[in-house]
């Protein structure tokens, strides 16, 4: 019984390493959605603070009156507003140039905001402790009791809304997957339609993956090339890369590089030149796509299927 206990927690952490190195949902640091994270925090910590009062004790007793209080928890508060704020903005930012975070990284990041937080809410405690109640204590004298409310506080929060987006980006892949990814009635894989819907959900082109090369990132759009009646054609949708690669349309749809999904319907050759690897596809008029480092393990894994 030993065995199987001790097998059963290695399969269980060795599921939650690999769970570690995925990256975050891009519905963790859309601007809206942090905008709501944010708002849900604050408003969870003013309410928490005012019920429960874990400064209304200790060091923070000199604190009597309730209208005191419940201004010293909206100060409290608004602290903690504009880290959150600055904090995802910046996250953003980070995953908006690169690629998202893992999930590694996304917790080493909350660790890192509440731990601001902490500091800041730290220095305020400290300072309208010894300038207004006259307390004699010191900065450090606090900071433990400070970082243990902060953790306790801000942790229900963030676990619950981190569940939320991920369960509502989850809902939304299988919703765009179900309207955008139709079969047909034949079971041939390359009648396969996928239809594109632009940022705001809008259905705005339906091409067979047969007829499709390959998806270029183009700033906040992306063209989409394709063969129509013979002729190459570029349609430009207003929407990201992230977007388009995050739904996982079709299993011949592979992202090469930041700024390429390639159908592999359409890869013939894999060639290393001086200046990189690139795939070639299988149209004359089209030039080869390069692979970023990145990408080049998944390419290869599935050039050998």
């Amino acid at each position: 019984m030993q065995f199987f206990h001790t097998f059963h927690v290695y399969i269980s952490a060795k599921k939650a390493s690999k769970n570690m190195r995925k990256r975050i949902p891009y519905s963790l640091i859309k601007i809206s959605n942090s905008l709501k994270f944010v708002a849900f925090v604050v408003v969870f910590a003013f309410t928490y603070i005012l019920i429960f009062s874990p400064y209304g004790n200790g060091n923070f007793a000199a604190i009597k009156s309730q209208e005191a209080f419940a201004g010293h928890t909206a100060l409290v508060s608004a602290i903690g507003l504009i880290v959150l704020l600055i904090s995802r903005l910046a996250l953003y930012l980070v995953c908006r140039k690169r690629e998202p975070i893992k999930y590694s990284g996304y917790l080493l990041w909350i660790i890192s905001e509440i731990l601001v937080i902490s500091l800041f809410c730290n220095l305020y405690a400290w300072l309208v402790g010894k300038l207004v109640y006259h307390c004699n204590i010191g900065y450090f004298g606090i900071i433990s009791d400070t970082i243990i409310y902060c953790v306790s506080i801000l942790v229900v929060p963030y676990i619950i809304s981190t569940l939320y987006f991920e369960l509502a980006d989850k809902d939304s892949v299988i919703e765009r997957f179900s309207s955008k990814a139709g079969i047909t009635a034949e079971k041939d894989e390359k009648t396969q339609q996928i239809a594109f819907h632009d940022e705001k959900g809008n259905l705005r082109i339906s091409v067979n993956v047969s007829n499709l090369f390959y998806i270029e990132a183009a700033d906040n759009y992306v063209n989409i090339c394709y063969k129509n009646k013979e002729r190459i054609t570029k349609f430009c949708l207003r929407n990201t890369l992230k977007n388009i690669d995050s739904l996982n349309l079709s299993d011949d749809l592979i992202r090469c590089h930041r700024s390429y999904i390639v159908n592999f319907q359409k890869v013939t050759v894999l060639k290393k030149e001086k200046t990189g690897l690139f795939v070639e596809i299988d149209d004359k008029d089209i030039s080869d796509i390069p692979v970023s480092k990145t990408y080049t393990q998944q390419v290869l894994d599935k050039f050998a299927q």
